[in-house]
């Protein structure tokens, strides 16, 4: 049976089902009658509802199986929930991968299979709709579509449920903390309509008085900030901003009159289909301790204090004429230097050389007034080696008397992260825009390997690789240890790499063996190999691979189905699971180009087939007589037009009947090809030979007057009779007979220039055969 497949997100798949608490619950009636719908639907004997976990498939629901779950590792489910792909088996006694599960062995076990993924938030295969039969080729193709249609079913019902018991549980929260809902609705009037129960903890307001007809909810705030919170609140109902957030204070009531409470208040609009507002909903938290300490702090020092309140930021000084820096945090902290030698740390030497030009212009710029701020990323080198990008903003805020600067202030912060998503993002609109390259010069030229010459190359910039191979599995074929090479780069190697590229411009094929490319090649998944990558791994023959340190062996798939191959190797930084993610427009684009290429080449082959059915003899290979006439109404034209000499020579083969009925029909065909390959063989290029039918042929000779087409259709006729021709063990005697003339400006027609050459053809015959006669041009 093999290894049990995993998704490449199973940590993950996991928690989600662990986290939707469905595994060992009780019946759903929904789900249950989608179950017997699908098993009568598709008459099969059993339908379920599985879900995986780390060691079984547990049925949520069942119809015609009586056992609660089975081993995950006989399960024909585990596969749809690795691949994410619908699954059909038509028989399972002759898939490798099922035939000896035990499933499958006992009395009635399964013969056909289809079973759907149960994908959750797009990215998490929980499970499977399924059906089972114990006959072979029991479901149709369609099945698939139906199928996969009624497990998004299951699957928006489990995420519904789930996002409904969350809302339920995250309204039960809210009752219960600190922050209070409420809603007002907007029509008749704008009027309370829901109140959380913790109204009285943050408002100091039971939420029963907030819902009277009489109450406006702006009575019991403060009057400084009632008119700003009715315009706010006015700009969200008409659409004016987005969202309402502010602080504003709370009248306490009489009975507790203790001042007043701050309230942080934010608010979003619910619109209906038309745009139009339609409720408001809330959320208020008692904001007195945070407003509270926040005015302290403004009272202190709001530019110094509230950068360290951000959490995130550090903030600076610098003192000019000392050249003096003073941080608030230590530079061992944010670049793992020892915090004994922090005195010793010059921040300065750690500067990237590609940064230091843009940080000295932008901090003259501001210290000469051109700018309101200083704002400049830059890069400091970690003690590890690797860069930190800083992100740095100040100003000058202190000079001397006579102008000159004395002290700036800022904040930085560590903003890595964020260029690393910037030159992810980068990177995939690099990769867009080679797949939309690579796809118009492939329609423009139809030619794969300038398309992989051009696309290889950037692949490896992409991923700071140092070699590249692109490959073809050869169409129609099962085999899976032969490639046809469309791309092989080695960085830097101009010589190899043109060596390679002329090999390949006439069709290199190389037998790919080892471990790793045939694991890609046979079940369609990557590999990623952080170490050096032996012979026996990987070979390519007859060509010989740099060593590879690392390497990315990628399928290209069409469809479902692997048509060839990418290896990149040797990367200066190498390979990460994202760079699949990355590649994957890639790889899905080279696919179908190679699809789209087999396609063209299939047309192509066929087109040239049927013109070579319509022009040629079948029997011979010369031209057929639909063509040979042709080519003669063709010269005919040529000689009234411009005078040039032209000949024709008509040719029956002697007593050809006698030959058929003397050694067979066989023998007969047999003397017809060798006549045709001793014609082709003895006559000029441009000279055309075709059959008019029987053992009669005809030989256009053009540019050739009378005199020099007899002696050709001479020297033909001797070497004709002179050589037997051999079939089974016997030696058949040949000869013919035939006719020559010249075109004449008084033919009216073609027929009176075929006309002369017949006659003189039936002038050797009744002469003893054997022979040519020549139609002098004067007659």
């Amino acid at each position: 049976m093999g290894s049990v497949p995993l998704p490449d997100n199973e940590t993950e798949r996991l928690h989600l089902l662990h986290e939707l608490d469905l595994l060992d619950s009780g019946n759903d009636e929904l789900l249950d009658r989608i179950t017997q719908l699908v098993k009568e639907l598709f008459a099969a004997d059993i339908a379920l509802i599985s879900l995986v976990d780390e060691h079984r498939q547990w049925f949520k629901s069942k119809v015609g199986f009586a056992e609660p779950e089975t081993p995950r590792n006989i399960s024909f489910c585990t596969h749809v929930v690795a691949s994410g792909e619908t699954l059909l088996v038509d028989d399972a006694t002759q898939d490798p991968r099922f035939v000896d599960n035990p499933l499958v062995t006992a009395a009635n076990g399964i013969r056909s299979y289809v079973g759907a993924p149960l994908t959750l938030y797009d990215e998490y295969h929980l499970g499977t709709l399924c059906v089972i039969s114990s006959k072979t080729n029991h479901f149709p193709s369609g099945t698939k579509r139906v199928l996969e249609l009624l497990a998004d079913w299951v699957s928006t019902t489990l995420t519904d449920h789930y996002e409904l018991d969350n809302y339920r549980a995250e309204r039960d929260v809210l009752a219960q903390g600190p922050v209070c809902a409420v809603v007002w609705r907007i029509e008749p009037k704008v009027q309370l309509t829901y109140v959380a129960d913790n109204a009285l903890r943050v408002l100091g307001y039971k939420s029963a008085y907030l819902l009277r007809d009489e109450v406006n909810y702006e009575s019991i705030v403060h009057p400084d900030d009632r008119e700003e919170l009715l315009a706010r609140m006015q700009r969200l109902i008409d659409g004016e901003q987005a969202y309402l957030e502010m602080d504003y204070r709370v009248l306490l009531p009489e009975a507790k009159a203790q001042g007043v409470r701050w309230v942080h208040h934010f608010a979003r609009a619910d619109h209906d289909k038309q745009g139009n507002v339609i409720r408001v909903r809330g959320y208020l938290l008692d904001d007195s301790k945070g407003k509270n300490l926040e005015l302290e702090l403004r009272e202190s020092n709001k530019n110094f204090e509230l950068a360290l309140a951000a959490g995130e930021f550090f903030t600076w000084s610098w003192f000019i004429p000392e050249d003096k820096l003073m941080v608030s945090h230590a530079w061992s902290l944010l670049l793992g230097y020892d915090a004994q030698k922090e005195g010793e740390i010059d921040w300065q030497s750690l500067l990237h050389p590609d940064d230091i030009n843009a940080l000295r212009t932008q901090l003259k710029a501001h210290l000469h007034g051109d700018t309101e701020r200083f704002d400049v990323r830059f890069r400091l080198r970690h003690d590890d080696g690797h860069y930190v990008w800083i992100h740095s903003v100040g100003r000058l805020v202190e000079r001397d008397h006579d102008g000159k600067p004395l002290r700036m202030s800022g904040i930085h912060h560590d903003i890595s992260g964020q260029v690393e998503n910037e030159a992810f993002l980068a990177q995939q609109t690099a990769v867009l825009e080679l797949v939309s390259h690579v796809q118009h010069e492939f329609m423009l030229a139809k030619n794969f390997s300038d398309v992989t010459d051009y696309a290889l190359p950037k692949l490896m910039q992409m991923t700071a690789s140092a070699f590249g191979l692109v490959g073809e599995l050869p169409p129609q074929s099962r085999r899976r240890d032969m490639l046809q090479i469309h791309g092989l780069e080695l960085l830097g190697e101009g010589n190899a790499n043109s060596e390679y590229h002329k090999l390949i411009q006439q069709g290199l094929e190389v037998v790919v063996s080892g471990d790793v490319v045939r694991n890609v090649l046979l079940r369609g998944e990557p590999e990623f190999c952080h170490l050096p990558v032996s012979r026996l791994e990987m070979s390519f023959s007859p060509v010989t691979i740099p060593e590879l340190r690392n390497a990315l062996v990628l399928p290209l798939y069409f469809k479902h189905d692997v048509v060839g191959l990418l290896v990149l190797g040797n990367s200066s930084e190498g390979y990460l699971r994202w760079h699949l993610n990355l590649l994957r427009p890639m790889l899905d684009t080279l696919g179908t180009l190679m699809h789209m290429r087999r396609l063209d080449e299939e047309r192509q082959y066929a087109l040239e087939e049927l013109r070579r059915m319509a022009s040629v003899d079948e029997l011979t290979g010369v031209a057929n007589r639909r063509v040979f006439w042709h080519a003669m109404e063709e010269r005919y034209e040529e000689f009234m037009r411009y005078q040039v000499t032209m000949s024709v020579a008509v040719i029956d083969l002697d007593h050809f009947k006698s030959v058929n009925d003397t050694y067979g029909h066989a023998a007969g065909d047999e003397v017809l090809r060798e006549f045709a390959k001793r014609c082709k063989a003895q006559l000029r290029d441009l000279d055309l030979i075709g059959r008019l039918g029987g053992e009669e042929f005809a030989v256009l000779l053009p540019y050739s007057d009378v005199i020099e087409a007899s002696k050709a259709i001479e020297r033909l006729r001797e070497h004709v009779a002179a050589t037997p021709v051999t079939h089974d063990d016997k030696q058949i005697a040949i000869s013919f007979s035939a006719g020559v003339t010249q075109l004449r400006s008084t033919d009216a027609k073609l027929d009176d220039w075929m006309a002369r050459a017949d006659e003189a053809l039936y002038q050797a015959k009744e002469s003893g055969r054997n022979q040519t006669v020549v139609v002098p041009e004067s007659n």
